[in-house]
């Protein structure tokens, strides 16, 4: 949620800087995730205005000009704007001026006639998305007068994060409640136009469930023409673009008061009459964006007497928008069923920012009031002349009672860890307009209508514990109660911690990715039919049809970051993420297993005077992973590991430990990798954390005995690991302290099948410094122990 501060001021006063009301309001319990500053990011825009144009004699599509901007004479400007014409007022780039992006302005020649400067549009100016033609000014000031803060006034802008259980929080005022209760100081109530029930407009709800209420106010002798530039300026300041008055107000009362409206060109309802009602099979309505929708049963709609006229909570139709010819105007303020308007909202992919309030369950007893407010701003506009009353249809008048919860003021104190007494604790609520009747230990709390997220006494000492300010609680001196919790970390959570700090400290970057997949990603996976991973759940109610069903692999989430991180040219990616994946069982809930995925990609190496750039390798992911076996105990040489990848999936690895399987590595196949739109190679490791236990290595004094070394070159068949040799090796040799792989060489020269290893063994003793004789008792036992399970022999050559 995008909130003007300039907007804010209107209701509440802000003496604090942006910078602190941010904090503030985060400790307040309102994430504020960013603060943007709208400057003008350009100079040497002024306002000019069109005295003549004519065609440019050598292009059908380019206009001459003659532009005054208070510089004595009038500029020749060439412009290609379709919308261009004489008395116009435009914002006009002088030579010298610097655009958005850096770009100068500067006197130029345009098809053989001279240009003095450019007549802009709003996404030239970056302070709108209109790029079809010039931007037409609404407003008159004197030619030359710079613009920059006229068009950008400076407003400071924060990116409030709202929880869906706050939608009293999806507007100015709310937020201005807040600030409100937060500094304790007076809070602004917008102007009304009192209108009083009436009129004989038919107005008919079907269903009270679909529709709790519906109001409708009446306008006449519109005249639809641009909004003043006040309320242009906010509006454009929150993301929100200006279209005309009628439906600039609507928006305006949307962002002010959080309740959305939509205005219907009366003259064009049948019989003058509103229904809402289900749709029918076989209707269809064409919406505001041109699309034609198909209806049934499923779907709320808004019909006049023959057909329907808008998709309530979402759209409004065509055939009823307001334009220039419309003077009369019906405007309209629902409360609809919310999972009526998001069933619309996924079925036709319309995001509005009307459906994701309905979506939250807002405030019924807010839409009489939207209306006058409404009403009130168009009155004061000269837009029309609202009648004094209004239709306002509730087919269940309980929907507008107050709630009330009982406070205990003892439970509020034992959970907050406080000494308040009652009429303390009621005057924290009354901040919030949580009116309270005070009893001998209890608070009998009235719950306002836009307040419907408070259904429990615990939400009620949530909110007196943030008005008291968490970082007061535990602060009393003779408090007994609460202060300071201790808790212990279970030894999961710490091998698991652990196992972060290592990845981090080895250059590792954490990502974590929805827990949702996209079931396209089955198939670029290239996973077999038989694998597990294909039958990935539905999620009953997705928020999109590319995260509807439950994961089955981390991998999918990694490479969608290394897609989207791909444009940035990271020179290398080293990535792992540590989350559940959710397997099918037979029956019953799925198998949650927690696992933890790396991967690399691009750059081993980053380009650097002292050596060559390289790309990752299987030896950089196949190294990352034996150290991190080593760190957690397991070790490569304890694991069974089996190839198990093809050309489709790529060049993979299965590791088992007693017959379970633990883990895989490998490269994925390009044609895997392609399906993302990654070019690079994508190497990884994939281990299950399920009944990991942290092994702690044994203590063992540093030798003070000097190490001897030696280097065996051995011949083997091919079928025949590095592994395998290894693992034997440390299991025959007594004094072996290090063992490294330094040459491999495969030829017809040394036999066919045969490879060759040369390695260079380290042994060292505790007890004392070894001599020749020992060691070569130890190589012939390591060779007789190759030679007889391995038949790997000692190279002669």
């Amino acid at each position: 949620m995008k909130v003007s501060l300039d907007w804010i001021r209107r209701y509440v006063e802000i003496e604090e800087t942006p910078e602190v009301l941010a904090h503030d309001l985060t400790m307040f319990g309102l994430n504020v995730e960013a603060i943007e500053r709208s400057d003008a990011s350009f100079e040497g825009v002024v306002f000019g205005r069109v005295l003549e144009v004519e065609k440019h004699p050598e292009a059908d599509k380019l206009s001459l000009c003659l532009v005054d901007v208070g510089r004595g004479e009038p500029l020749r400007i060439v412009c290609g704007a379709s919308n261009v014409r004489p008395g116009l007022g435009v914002p006009v780039a002088l030579h010298g001026a610097v655009l958005p992006g850096g770009m100068k302005i500067k006197r130029t020649k345009i098809r053989g006639e001279k240009s003095e400067g450019m007549i802009c549009s709003e996404r030239e100016l970056e302070i709108g998305e209109d790029a079809d033609g010039i931007m037409e000014l609404s407003f008159d000031e004197e030619p030359g007068a710079d613009l920059g803060s006229k068009l950008v006034t400076g407003d400071v802008i924060l990116d409030i994060e709202v929880t869906p259980n706050r939608p009293d929080q999806l507007c100015h005022l709310g937020i201005a409640r807040e600030i409100a209760a937060l500094y304790q100081r007076p809070l602004t109530m917008p102007e009304l136009m009192r209108l009083d029930p009436g009129g004989n407009f038919k107005l008919e709800i079907e269903n009270g469930k679909d529709c709790p209420r519906y109001s409708a106010a009446f306008l006449d002798n519109v005249e639809v023409k641009p909004s003043p530039g006040w309320m242009q300026e906010l509006l454009s300041a929150v993301g929100m673009k200006p279209i005309n008055n009628v439906v600039d107000v609507t928006n305006f009362v949307l962002m002010e008061l959080g309740q959305p409206l939509h205005a219907f060109d009366r003259e064009t309802l049948i019989r003058d009459a509103i229904i809402v009602r289900r749709g029918r099979k076989g209707e269809h309505i064409v919406t505001l964006d041109g699309e034609k929708r198909e209806l049934d049963g499923n779907l709320l709609v808004i019909a006049d007497a023959d057909r329907p006229v808008a998709l309530a909570g979402v759209m409004g139709g065509l055939e009823t928008e307001v334009t220039g010819r419309t003077s009369r105007v019906l405007l309209e303020s629902a409360m609809f069923e919310g999972r009526l308007i998001r069933s619309a909202r996924q079925r036709f992919k319309l995001e509005t920012e009307a459906s994701y309030r309905f979506e939250r369950v807002g405030d019924v007893g807010v839409t009489k009031a939207a209306l006058e407010r409404a009403c009130y701003l168009l009155e004061s506009m000269r837009a029309g002349e609202p009648r004094p009353s209004c239709r306002d249809l509730v087919p269940d008048p309980s929907a507008l009672e107050e709630g009330r919860l009982p406070l205990r003021v003892s439970q509020a104190n034992r959970v907050m860890g406080t000494h308040l007494s009652s009429s303390e604790l009621s005057s924290l609520l009354v901040r919030l307009e949580l009116e309270s009747t005070e009893y001998e230990d209890r608070l009998e709390v009235s719950i306002p209508s836009f307040r419907r997220d408070l259904d429990q006494e615990i939400d009620l000492i949530e909110e007196a514990a943030r008005l008291y300010g968490y970082d007061n609680i535990g602060r009393d001196r003779d408090s007994v109660q609460r202060g300071f919790v201790f808790a212990t970390r279970n030894e999961k959570d710490r091998i698991r911690q652990g196992i972060c700090d290592y990845l981090s400290s080895r250059g590792f970057m954490e990502v974590v990715t929805t827990s949702f997949m996209d079931p396209d990603d089955i198939a670029s996976m290239g996973w077999r039919e038989s694998d597990p991973r294909r039958n990935a759940i539905p999620v009953a109610n997705p928020l999109t049809s590319n995260q509807s069903h439950l994961r089955t692999s981390l991998l999918p989430g990694l490479l969608r970051v290394v897609q989207r991180n791909t444009p940035a040219e990271h020179e290398g990616l080293r990535l792992f993420e540590m989350g559940k994946v959710f397997m099918p069982e037979s029956e019953g809930l799925p198998t949650e297993e927690l696992r933890l995925i790396a991967l690399f990609s691009r750059k081993a190496m980053p380009l650097q005077w002292i050596g060559l750039a390289r790309d990752f390798d299987y030896f950089d992911m196949k190294g990352e992973f034996e150290a991190l076996l080593e760190f957690t105990g397991l070790r490569a040489e304890s694991l069974e590991i089996s190839r198990t990848g093809d050309e489709e999936q790529g060049y993979l690895f299965n590791c088992h430990k007693n017959n379970a399987l633990v883990a895989e590595f490998g490269m994925l196949s390009s044609r895997v990798a392609g399906r993302f739109d990654i070019g690079a190679p994508v190497y990884y490791f994939d281990l299950s954390l399920e009944g990991l236990e942290r092994v702690s290595g044994r203590f063992r004094p540093i030798s003070p005995y000097p190490a001897v070394k030696r280097d065996l070159c051995l011949i083997a068949n091919e079928k025949v690991t590095f592994g395998d040799i290894r693992k034997l090796i440390k299991k025959r040799a007594k004094y072996l302290e290090s063992l490294s792989l330094f040459d491999y060489y495969r030829d017809g020269r040394i036999g066919e099948g045969k490879r060759s290893y040369t390695f260079r063994l380290g042994f060292r003793s505790g007890e004392g410094t070894l001599d020749d004789t020992a060691v070569d008792r130890e190589i012939e036992r390591i060779l007789e122990s190759l030679k007889r399970e391995l038949q790997v022999t000692l190279r002669s050559e």
